[in-house]
């Protein structure tokens, strides 16, 4: 991006890829408003300003008192990086119910576009600004008994291509990065890696042979967020070894 785009809001910033992403715009000398639910203890918070000079960390709440804590610190955000994190439950088809389906479409398509909702007028307003949601490569192929999660995910990759019409002449991108067989703790854990049978298992439907790394799916963020890759908007990225 531009010289003058300095500011990015990530949320999740200590779950799934949030730590890379938090790690790259730090080193390209962003100043990140890096929001997560475990910063509302002051400790974690402090470790996370000490380690990440140009980042201030934010206690994240409901989508309008993250955005406003934001603000109280930094009035513009220029550049939001976001998507939800919630453990891919089963729910199986007999499970479909309202009360199954709710919690997954709540963080992981309502709870994002909710952050760009709050943030898209001020980026209208100086005619710039990059909106990256993190979404999953799992629905593209399919993901049997984990249907409201792949539901919500789509939901979310479903609504870049209409916000990028919507929001290209205001100088604003909007695209999406989609991960899948990243090794995090939040959906491939080290306990279930070190499995020799379970990783043979995943790894055979991989077309590269190995899990990803949290850093190569941030990459692609980064791309998105701070290239001169304004003209670039619309588009769904798979960040999964080849799998679809």
């Amino acid at each position: 991006m531009s010289e003058k785009t300095t500011v990015a809001l990530i949320t999740d910033a200590a779950s799934f890829i949030g730590p890379a992403v938090l790690e790259t715009f730090s080193r390209r000398g962003v100043k990140v408003l890096a929001a997560d639910p475990s910063f509302q203890n002051p400790a974690i918070a402090s470790a996370i300003e000490a380690r990440y000079p140009n980042a201030i960390a934010v206690a994240q709440g409901t989508p309008a008192h993250t955005v406003a804590l934001a603000r109280s610190r930094i009035d513009e955000v220029d550049i939001l990086c976001t998507g939800g994190v919630l453990a891919a439950a089963k729910t199986v088809a007999s499970s479909l119910n309202e009360e199954t389906t709710r919690p997954f479409f709540e963080k992981l398509a309502i709870e994002p576009l909710a952050y760009a909702s709050l943030l898209v007028d001020g980026m209208k307003s100086r005619r710039r600004g990059r909106i990256v949601f993190v979404t999953s490569a799992g629905p593209i192929g399919g993901i049997p008994n984990y249907t409201a999660y792949a539901a919500a995910r789509s939901a979310l990759s479903g609504a870049v291509k209409s916000l990028a019409m919507e929001l290209g002449s205001h100088g604003i991108s909007v695209n999406a990065v989609a991960p899948n067989f990243i090794a995090t703790e939040a959906y491939f854990p080290k306990a279930l890696i070190d499995n020799a049978e379970a990783r043979a298992k995943i790894l055979s439907r991989v077309p590269v042979r190995r899990f990803g790394e949290p850093m190569e799916a941030a990459a692609t963020v980064e791309f998105f967020a701070l290239a001169d890759a304004a003209f670039v908007t619309g588009q769904v990225i798979s960040v999964s070894g080849g799998w679809s």
